[in-house]
C-alpha cells in the first residue's frame, strides 16, 4: 500500500515528482469519467461514447476527455455543473462545434495539478451513430456504426455558420490545449492551435500561455486561470523533462 503524502512541519505539502504528478492527473480524469458515467447511467443516457485519443485507445496523461452523449429522453435535470459541483471552474458554449440539434461544452474542472476539460457532445438519437475512432462505455440503442472518424462527422453535421465559442473561458480552454502540445513538444500542434506561438521556441513558448491566460480578468474565473497556470507550469517542466 502507498503510504499517505503528510504535510510538512509548515503545514505545507511536499512537491511531488514529475512522474508522480502525471500519475495524480491520470487519475484525476478516470475518477471524472466514472463519475460522469454513474451520472449518465443515472439520467438514463440512451448511449455514451469515448472519442478522442482515449476512444482509440490511446492517449497519455494530457489527454482531455471528450465524450458523446446521446438520448432525447435524458433526464432533463442532468448537467454537469450539478455533476461536479464547485469543481466546475468554466464552461464553455459553442453551437458550431456541436451537431445540428444537440450542444457542446465544454466543462473546466479544477484538479490538484491545473484543469482537466471534458467536451460533452449531446447527439440527437436520429443522426447519431460510433464514429471509427470511438469506444461505447455503454449504448442501449444500439446505435449503428459509422464509416467515419469523430472529425469527419462531427463535421457531416455541425452547422459551420453557428456561433462559435468566446469569452475568457474560451481562451483558457486554447490555452489548455496547447500546453498539452507543449507538454508532448509538439510545435506543429501548437502553432496550430495558438498561432501566436509560430516561430518561438518551445521554451519561450509557456510564457507566451502565461500571458494569455492572465489576460483573462473576468472575475468568476480567476480560480480557472490560477488552475490554468498551474497546468501550463506543469506542461513547461514536462517538455523540459523529456
Amino acid at each position: 500500500m502507498t503510504p499517505p503524502i503528510r504535510a510538512g512541519k509548515d503545514g505545507a505539502m511536499p512537491t511531488l515528482a514529475l512522474p508522480d504528478r502525471l500519475r495524480r492527473m491520470t487519475m484525476d480524469r478516470q475518477t471524472a469519467l466514472d463519475t460522469t458515467t454513474a451520472a449518465a447511467r443515472r439520467a438514463n443516457l440512451g448511449a455514451l461514447l469515448l472519442i478522442g485519443s482515449l476512444g482509440r485507445g490511446g492517449g497519455d496523461a494530457w489527454s482531455d476527455l471528450d465524450l458523446i452523449a446521446v438520448g432525447d429522453t435524458a433526464d432533463p435535470s442532468f448537467d454537469l455543473a450539478n455533476v461536479f459541483g464547485d469543481r466546475v471552474l468554466a464552461t464553455v458554449d459553442a453551437p458550431r462545434e456541436a451537431p445540428v440539434g444537440g450542444s457542446y461544452r465544454g466543462v473546466c474542472l479544477g484538479i490538484a495539478d491545473g484543469v482537466l476539460w471534458l467536451d460533452w457532445y449531446h447527439w440527437p438519437i436520429t443522426t447519431a451513430a460510433i464514429p471509427t475512432d470511438a469506444t461505447a462505455i455503454h449504448d442501449d440503442l444500439g446505435l449503428p456504426a459509422s464509416p467515419l472518424a469523430f472529425i469527419p462527422l462531427i463535421t457531416e453535421h455541425s452547422d459551420p455558420t453557428a456561433p462559435g465559442a468566446s469569452g475568457g473561458a474560451a481562451v483558457l480552454l486554447r490555452v489548455a490545449v496547447a500546453a498539452k502540445y507543449l507538454a508532448r513538444s509538439d510545435a506543429a500542434k501548437l502553432a496550430a492551435k495558438i498561432p501566436e506561438t509560430a516561430g518561438l521556441r518551445l521554451d519561450q513558448t509557456a510564457a507566451r500561455l502565461h500571458a494569455m491566460a492572465v489576460s483573462v480578468t473576468e472575475p468568476e474565473l480567476s480560480a480557472a486561470v490560477a488552475a490554468t497556470l498551474r497546468l501550463v507550469e506543469l506542461a513547461e517542466a514536462a517538455r523540459a523533462d523529456s
